[in-house]
């Protein structure tokens, strides 16, 4: 069997960068890559990119100066799910009536955020429509 037809199904990839905004290109083509492995479709692609960079801006302004964004991928049929986390304070929280948190509600299927053992974490998903069906 070509190794390439194997589904992504329970695949997961984690990656850290430094956390600067530098480095977020490397997180938006980890994404694109992943997600066309994933079925979706170049629009579905091109919508998570773009929510990832959104997640790294509201995310980057909560990290120390030399810390990392570590990113976590779980890859099915027809959907991805990206977390991005920093290490944060306990009580950090990122803007949620900006335009950023707009833009990451209207670009994937689901977005969520969460603060625990002192790591701030967005949570992306984008399905495939017809994957829905």
């Amino acid at each position: 069997m070509n190794p390439e037809t194997i589904r992504p199904d329970g695949d997961h990839v984690a990656i850290r960068v430094p956390a600067a905004g530098l480095y977020v290109a490397t997180l938006r083509l980890t994404t694109a890559s992943l997600a066309a492995r994933c079925d979706l479709t170049v629009d579905d692609i091109e919508d998570l990119r773009l929510a990832v960079d959104e997640a790294c801006s509201l995310l980057l302004p909560h990290a120390p100066a030399d810390g990392a964004i570590d990113a976590d991928f779980t890859l099915a049929q027809g959907q991805l799910t990206v977390e991005a986390s920093v290490a944060a304070a306990g009580d950090a929280d990122i803007d949620r009536a900006g335009f950023a948190w707009t833009v990451l509600g209207a670009l994937s299927t689901a977005v969520e955020v969460s603060n625990a053992g002192g790591r701030l974490a967005i949570s992306l998903t984008k399905r495939r429509e017809a994957a829905l069906q």
